[in-house]
């Protein structure tokens, strides 16, 4: 019984040890690593209670008998001497042997391993949100000496992390349905969702552009994950040609045409000549209403949806390379989530997208249907203000932090 009252006091004074400042800096105590026993009627270790003559001697003697060990040193209360324990340390200078007594691994070699891991994970890995997520946990750990809140702290549930990150880094370009992807990463069809799934949505939360209205599965779709396979729609002058030869022309379908990532994966686009320039929009009931009310004959017409999968970058990426002389344009919503579409399809598909209804005039045209935004949204805001690839848009992102306003596309819908 006193064995185990004794690892219980020694794992109650590595604790605080492992929780100061002096273990997080690195450096050897200043001060005594102590639990005050019994001092003004308080006591920081439950099992001791002087009112409970049995519970106190049995503690008092496992103290006496770490102290025999020199694990620990301690102070009798004055007055009390043999009594009452007033209060009892942990002796810095055989800190190791401590460890071993209670057979704990110490924290700063967890730690360790832990960036060793990381670290090894970010030697294969392409993909920058990945890499500032490993960067960052990393020098977390070095700095703060302690666990990062994005990295579990359970050993397996680490592993299937790192596991899962290199897995979509390789499948980049790839497209797999939840379910999927996790029989493939792990060899069972539920492992995703049971250990790695909430983890990482909150990782992508902030390594992602995202804001208060982006889901968890438009979040999955932004790196391949995805819970139903991907439909590409368009409206325009534009034709699919496949291995086989043949030919599909989507241009007399005003209506618009739907296509699968599957098949549009091994087509290839081309443009009429007839194509004088090309609308991507975020919204689809904007999107329908375009084609079906504003679209003229010279235009092609891309619903953007959310952020884009990396199956969408590439026929985006296919559009922007067969029309590479052609003006293109995006219309997106007037909050953080267009703008950070528009700074990304021009830092991965054409720089020279310019914003269609994304200005400060549509803010004041249609400012009874604007909705307001907290503190931290506008810190966001804020920071798309420094993206090189938005300096033009400024003056709108400017006017909506002054007047804490946003504006949806549906609110423009005639």
């Amino acid at each position: 019984m006193n064995d185990e009252m004794e690892r219980k006091l020694i794992t109650a004074l590595l604790n605080k040890y492992e929780r100061s400042s002096f273990f997080r800096a690195g450096t050897v105590p200043t001060k005594r690593i102590l639990l005050k026993l019994y001092e003004n009627g308080k006591c920081e270790f439950s099992d001791y209670n002087i009112e409970n003559s049995e519970q106190r001697i049995r503690v008092n003697e496992c103290i006496q008998a770490l102290a025999h060990k020199g694990f620990v040193r301690f102070e009798w209360m004055k007055g009390e001497e043999n009594h009452i324990v007033s209060k009892v340390w942990l002796n810095m200078e055989d800190l190791q042997n401590v460890y071993c007594f209670i057979h704990r691994q110490p924290q700063s070699d967890i730690l360790s391993n832990i960036e060793v891991e990381l670290a090894e994970c970010m030697e294969s890995i392409r993909l920058q949100w990945i890499k500032d997520y490993l960067q960052d946990t990393c020098g977390y750990i070095r700095q703060k000496r302690k666990l990062h809140a994005l990295v579990p702290e359970n050993a397996q549930d680490r592993k299937s992390l790192l596991q899962a990150l290199r897995y979509i880094d390789a499948s980049k370009d790839k497209e797999l349905l939840k379910r999927v992807f996790s029989v493939r990463c792990f060899g069972d069809s539920k492992h995703f969702e049971r250990i790695v799934e909430t983890r990482l949505l909150r990782i992508l939360k902030k390594y992602l552009d995202c804001d208060d209205q982006t889901t968890d599965e438009q979040l999955l779709n932004q790196i391949g994950i995805v819970k139903y396979p991907e439909q590409f729609e368009f409206c325009g002058l534009i034709s699919l040609k496949f291995p086989d030869g043949q030919c599909l022309d989507f241009s007399n379908l005003s209506g618009g045409s739907t296509v699968y990532g599957q098949d549009m994966a091994t087509a290839q686009i081309t443009l009429s000549k007839g194509v004088r320039c090309i609308l991507s929009i975020e919204n689809k009931a904007n999107y329908f209403d375009y084609i079906s009310k504003h679209r003229k004959p010279e235009e092609l017409i891309i619903y953007h949806g959310g952020q884009y999968s990396p199956s969408k970058q590439i026929f985006l990426q296919a559009v922007a390379h067969s029309s590479e002389q052609l003006p293109w344009y995006h219309w997106g919503d007037i909050d953080y989530g267009g703008f950070s579409m528009l700074a990304r399809l021009r830092r991965e598909i054409n720089s020279s997208i310019q914003p269609y209804r994304m200005n400060k005039q549509e803010l004041i045209t249609f400012a009874e249907l604007t909705t307001s935004f907290s503190s931290e949204y506008s810190q966001k805001l804020h920071e798309l203000t420094a993206r090189a690839e938005l300096k033009d848009c400024s003056e709108c992102l400017t006017y909506m932090q002054e007047r804490c306003m946003r504006l949806e596309q549906e609110a423009l819908l005639e």
